[in-house]
């Protein structure tokens, strides 16, 4: 992999490899992005759940549509 270094002496840039830190960084950093975007996942269906379960439950105990919709 490479990274391009644009200073004011190259303003075209240049091309240099990355270090093995480097790479490692970038790997880590893929891989919890990935377990961030799984949590936040998992969160926004929880929330549908919880909603879906509590219009449930409100209209379990007589309450319109209507007046379920207003109370969330």
């Amino acid at each position: 992999m490479k990274k391009l270094i644009i200073t004011p002496e190259n303003p075209q840039g240049i091309l240099v490899d990355l270090t093995a830190e480097e790479i490692t960084q970038i790997e880590q950093d893929a891989i919890k992005a990935e377990q961030d975007r799984q949590e936040y996942l998992a969160k926004v269906e929880a929330q549908k759940q919880a909603k879906a379960s509590a219009i449930a439950k409100l209209s379990a105990l007589g309450l319109t549509e209507e007046e379920v919709k207003a109370i969330l």
